[in-house]
């Protein structure tokens, strides 16, 4: 047997001793030994600071060969309103007063950075998935069955939205692992963004016509039912206007006073030449008690307490008929308010104007490889540093 085994090639001696031990085999092979020996060595030279190197290595070799390129397609564009002619605020005021396009921008923003952007994204271009993809690398990639919120977490880390606040225009990052895919999102949420500017738009002035018209209705419902009690009175009363009849009622009397005047005075004089008995006196005396009676009877038409007076259907007419004028200025009014309010809704109608369009992205811009590499450095550098620095003051105290 031993005589066999001094008859194998060297070659043939390593893969029995593989298939025998593979443990040994790896234990006494060459490699094994000089990399353990390296390790000694460096550690022996290095300290705990070889950690630090490795570490590095590992960096290194994962932001050179294992992560996942992303690519950015950006965009720009503002907001603003029809007839906006904002005016740049000075001094005290520009400190706590903002522009209408200052908060158009800011109320965008928040709606780009929130749960709804985020969802209406993932519905229109399945963007959970994408990011979810297991062809990006694990430390990359947001991990498989992830919740709604760790998804707008990683949402909102990789679509950034910045404001100047100088122009008012809202910068738009849009960062996924395929270029074609990031101009895709990147235009997606454009035209969301869009139509949230148009729809908040649109609500507010519709809110604003539609109070304006339920005025409008409610002073015409008004002015209706004060006509129509206005009518209603003329016809119980069976007058047009008490006004103009009172007026007559009031000319009667003063032309039947005059005539009572005169009978009394034509009578005195048929007293001075006639008796008392006579025929002309008797006769005239019967038509001034006639006059008299019939102004009492036009007075008390005009002025009677215990009945209807026309005094009393004048006054109550004058309230119905200023009540119905009223409303017919209230009406008017409303009108007036309903045409300023539509010709003021053109300028309150808010646009999105886009500055730049989003493109396809040519080259990676994330991750920033060596700017990655160097901070970890750095990084491990200081917790090293404070590592060691906490170990000396420890061993310090023990002795």
């Amino acid at each position: 047997m031993s005589q066999t085994v001094r008859n194998l090639s060297p070659l043939q001696r390593k893969v029995r001793k593989l298939k025998r031990d593979p443990k040994l085999f790896v234990a006494d092979s060459k490699a094994f030994v000089q990399t353990r020996k390296t390790i000694y060595l460096t550690w022996a030279k290095l300290g705990s600071f070889a950690l630090v190197v490795l570490a590095s290595l590992l960096v290194i070799v994962y932001y050179a060969f294992v992560a996942s390129p992303r690519f950015v397609s950006e965009s720009q564009f503002v907001v603003k309103e029809a007839g906006s002619n904002d005016i740049a605020l000075g001094g005290l005021a520009a400190l706590g007063g903002s522009s209408p396009s200052m908060r158009d921008a800011l109320i965008l923003q928040t709606f780009i950075e929130s749960r709804e952007m985020a969802m209406k994204l993932d519905a229109a271009v399945q963007l959970k998935a994408h990011y979810e993809s297991k062809d990006w690398d694990f430390f990359s990639r947001l991990y498989s069955e992830s919740s709604k919120e760790e998804y707008i977490q990683y949402y909102q880390n990789h679509v950034k939205v910045f404001h100047d606040e100088m122009s008012d225009v809202l910068f738009v990052e849009v960062q996924t692992f395929d270029e074609d895919y990031s101009l895709k999102v990147a235009n997606e949420l454009l035209s969301i963004s869009e139509e949230f500017i148009n729809q908040l738009s649109d609500k507010m002035v519709l809110q604003q016509l539609d109070y304006a018209q339920q005025e409008v209705t409610r002073a015409y419902d008004e002015l209706s039912q004060q006509q129509t009690n206005l009518v209603q009175f003329q016809d119980d009363f069976k007058l047009y206007s008490p006004e103009i009849q009172g007026g007559a009622l009031v000319e009667a009397i003063n032309q039947l006073e005059m005539e009572l005047i005169t009978a009394e005075a034509e009578l005195k004089s048929l007293l001075v030449v006639m008796r008392e008995d006579s025929v002309d006196v008797i006769n005239k005396q019967i038509r001034i008690d006639s006059l008299k009676a019939q102004i009492a009877q036009e007075q008390a038409r005009l002025t009677q307490k215990d009945q209807v007076s026309l005094n009393k259907v004048h006054r109550e007419f004058k309230e119905i008929q200023l009540k119905s004028e009223l409303a017919a200025d209230l009406y008017t009014s409303a009108l007036v308010n309903l045409e300023t309010v539509r010709a003021d809704a053109y300028g309150k109608v808010k646009h999105l104007l886009v500055i730049e369009y989003p493109a396809l992205a040519e080259d990676q811009k994330y991750p920033r490889r060596l700017y990655s590499i160097f901070t970890w450095f750095v990084s491990l550098l200081l917790i090293y540093a404070v590592g060691r620095m906490v170990y000396t003051i420890i061993k310090e105290h023990q002795e």
